[in-house]
């Protein structure tokens, strides 16, 4: 299992090759963890991907809420009817955005606000 990553602007992207199980759901949740402290946001790029373990999709949704505590985007793409079957039936087809290609992805992530001009806008502007 190898997990191809390059980065699109402030976004990470992890493209597994293979199935996610065993060691392959290790070292995606070992990546994960390193980027939830240090990415803006992440795009899981599932293309190359035909079957994933319970415990790589338990890494998915764990980290997901991680990703969301901290106010960073979380995206899958180009998922197959069998991982979506999958995400639909454990409920996280509902809290986790799944687009066809990584600019859909990427333009869902928009502008990042810091916590300066979050204070400003939510107080009136005065």
């Amino acid at each position: 299992m190898e997990i191809e990553r390059h980065e699109k602007c402030d976004v990470v992207v992890l493209s597994p090759k293979g199935n996610l199980v065993y060691d392959g759901a290790i070292k995606l949740e070992c990546m994960l963890k390193v980027l939830c402290e240090d990415a803006c946001a992440i795009i899981l790029n599932f293309r190359d991907v035909k079957y994933i373990s319970a415990n790589a999709l338990g890494s998915i949704a764990y980290y997901l809420s991680c990703f969301r505590e901290k106010q960073k985007g979380f995206k899958l793409v180009q998922t197959n009817k069998n991982i979506k079957k999958l995400m639909d039936i454990t409920g996280l087809l509902r809290i986790v955005e799944v687009f066809e290609n990584e600019d859909e992805a990427m333009s869902s992530i928009g502008p990042r606000v810091g916590k300066l001009e979050k204070t400003f806008l939510w107080s009136g502007g005065n």
